[in-house]
């Protein structure tokens, strides 16, 4: 579970008091994360307080923005015991959606060709990631149907380009402007195959994510048949991770536990359809 609230919200009192005095500080909704919105005189920031975990994500979105990409990248961090707390850049623009997915497939392109060259911050997962347990998931069959899922992907892998990945491009995290479009929220960021970000902004938002990235990114059509393989994968961490959250009646940033169980559920869907069901790839 993440960190007592109480505890964080001190946190955030005590670093944005020395970073930035006599700010205020308004409450985000944020599942990984204790987040605020902090306004200092009218300037805008954002302060996130998360596992030190998320920490290599924020040095990658400081490379990143150096390359021209807007990401939210922190000004300061600090260490607290296993806390990271990390003042951010705010980003304007308007969060895509779905319908956007070409848009959004090629932003990532863009973003996968811009970052390649960063060089991969110290303490990053780097493939294959030990968190890709199946063990966690307390249901036989959906254990089972992840594993494979796991397993496909590992032996995919070898024979895909890899480099530094966003880790969750849900369509939220696309902030657009008339200008550009950022990409925020790099706590989930990771080393591995870029096919799993590709794959995991389809699960999101469907199979013109592809069409889009084909425009900017840095995969070919060798490698994008495959997505199938790698949105099977994104439905199986899925499954791991809100498994977890119900075994520790972790309620960071939901209303109830009832999400915690859909979120389960529509993993459990989702492979099946990953799986078994009508390929979402272009052939």
């Amino acid at each position: 579970m993440m960190g007592n609230m109480t505890t964080d919200s001190d946190l955030a009192t005590e670093f944005v008091g020395a970073w930035l005095p006599g700010s205020t500080l308004t409450l985000l909704t944020a599942m990984n994360s204790s987040t605020w919105a902090v306004d200092a005189n009218g300037e805008r920031f954002v302060l996130k307080i998360a596992a030190a975990t998320d920490e290599p994500g924020l040095h990658a979105a400081v490379c990143l923005e150096s390359r021209g990409i807007r990401t939210g990248a922190p000004l300061q961090i600090e260490r607290r015991d296993d806390r990271s707390i990390a003042l951010l850049r705010f980003v304007d623009g308007t969060a895509l959606v779905a319908s956007d997915a070409p848009l959004i497939g090629a932003t990532l392109g863009k973003v996968h060709v811009a970052i390649r060259d960063c060089p991969t911050p110290s303490g990053m997962d780097v493939w294959p990631w030990g968190w890709l347990d199946t063990g966690r998931i307390s249901d036989p069959e959906l254990g089972a149907s992840a594993a494979e899922a796991v397993h496909r992907a590992l032996d995919l892998a070898p024979l895909l380009t890899h480099g530094i990945l966003h880790g969750d491009p849900a369509p939220e995290a696309f902030l657009a402007t008339d200008t550009d479009v950022a990409l925020i929220d790099w706590g989930a960021s990771c080393h591995g195959p870029l096919l799993y970000d590709v794959a995991s902004a389809v699960m999101y938002a469907g199979r013109d994510v592809v069409t889009g990235y084909r425009t900017n990114g840095p995969l070919d059509d060798n490698e994008l048949e495959h997505v199938d393989v790698f949105r099977a994968l994104r439905w199986a961490v899925q499954a791991i991770y809100f498994s977890g959250r119900i075994a520790a009646d972790d309620l960071t940033g939901i209303a109830d536990a009832s999400e915690n169980e859909k979120g389960l559920e529509d993993a459990r869907a989702g492979l099946a359809n990953s799986l078994h069901g009508e390929p979402i790839s272009e052939r």
